[in-house]
Formats: structure tokens, sequence, C-alpha cells
């Protein structure tokens, strides 16, 4: 009598098993694409959902203007939301200054002691600005420089009574505000023999230093754009 034969495995059954080091590496790769699918989907809704929340930008020509657009949009947001009452203003103006260098020049033939256009040409404005939902007023500290620098000037070429006090705050002022500042530009040295002693002594104009420095047009521009407030 025959019976049928029963198959038999010729090569052992394989079995998925955490405890093979193998395995687990494989799992938790798994898990971390997972993840990083799920957050990356996250992310691009959230951008989708801002986008529609902005206003849409004007007609431009290039993506930095679209890039400047949204970013004084959120200078905006910034303003709107101090109070601008006491103390509840920032220190600073809410304005980015892009990096940009500046060559110092010898500056003959303009800025002298007596020309007085020249010098009215540093201010686009009285200095002031109106921030916040009340227009308060505040000083911006370049202008109030240029004004000491000015003030300093005219007391020296008129001789202006009384003109000492207001002097000596704006050197005063001036000193601190160049300490705050602290520009480390190398100048190249031009060692000069003295006239009075014949001894050579190191010596420097800073002309064709190239300092870095903030973008002073667009401050102006911001200052054209936000005038204080007259007294009625």
């Amino acid at each position: 009598m025959s019976y049928p034969r029963r198959l038999q495995h010729t090569s052992p059954v394989s079995r998925w098993s955490l405890r093979d080091p193998s395995n687990v590496i494989s799992a938790c790769i798994s898990v971390l694409v997972l993840v990083t699918i799920v957050n990356v989907m996250f992310t691009l809704h959230s951008i989708s959902v801002l986008n529609e929340l902005l206003p849409p930008p004007p007609h431009v020509h290039s993506t930095s203007t679209v890039c400047f657009y949204h970013f004084r949009h959120e200078i905006d947001l910034i303003i709107s939301f101090t109070a601008y009452v006491g103390d509840d203003h920032p220190s600073q103006l809410p304005l980015e200054l892009p990096s940009v260098g500046l060559e110092l020049e010898s500056g003959e033939g303009h800025f002298s002691l007596y020309d007085d256009d020249d010098w009215g040409t540093l201010f686009p404005s009285d200095g002031f600005v109106a921030l916040g939902p009340n227009n308060r007023t505040f000083l911006v500290s370049l202008y109030h420089q240029f004004h000491c620098l000015d003030i300093i000037r005219v007391g020296y070429v008129v001789n202006r009574t009384h003109a000492a006090q207001h002097i000596q705050h704006c050197l005063r002022y001036l000193r601190q505000a160049l300490l705050c500042h602290a520009d480390a530009t190398l100048e190249v040295d031009i060692p000069q023999i003295s006239p009075d002693d014949g001894k050579l002594y190191h010596t420097a104009n800073g002309v064709g230093s190239v300092h870095r420095c903030r973008d002073w047009t667009v401050l102006r521009q911001f200052m054209l754009e936000h005038p204080s407030t007259p007294f009625e």
C-alpha cells in the first residue's frame, strides 16, 4: 500500500525578528523617512496657507523687488504690533539696512566750512520720524550726529554767541557715537616728516579705505516716507 508523501521544505523558513540588529535599523530608518515626509507635507501646506493670507505683490520685473515688497510688509506688521506708548517702543528704527561699502575720498570741493547748501543736503527732513498708530515722534541718531557736525561748523564760522555749550554737547555726543560703532577699518600709514622737529611720524588720511557700512540711502528714503507731525 502506498501513501502520499508529504512535501518537505528543503530550506529553513525565514522569520522576521526584532532580535536581529539589521531589522531594528531598517525599522528605525523607515520611521524616520515617514516622519520626514509628513513634516515636509505639513510645511508645504503651511506655506500655501500663509501665501493666501498675504496681499498680492504689485507688478514687478525682478525677484529682488518681490522680496523687498514682502520684507516691507513684515516691517509694517512689526510696527503695527508695537503700541509706541511709554517704554513700549523699539530701541532701533524697524528697518533693515543692507551692508554696503564706502570708499573714503578727500571730499575737496564739497562740504566746506562755508557751504551751507552742501551741508543742507545731509538732511532729508528735520531728522524726526513718526512711528506707530498715533504717529509718535522719534529722532533718528544718524541725523542727530549730522546736526552736531553742522553745529560745530556753524559755531566755528560765525562765532555765534552762546554756541560753546551746544558745541560741547555735540562733541561729547559724537565721541560716544564713534565709540559705539567702533569702526575697525584699516587705513594705510603715510609716514611724514614733521616741519616742527624734522622727525618722522605715522600719519593717515583715510582716503581710499573701504568701510563696511549700512545703506544710508535706504534710511534716507524711509525718513522721507515717514515725516514727523508738525506742531500746530
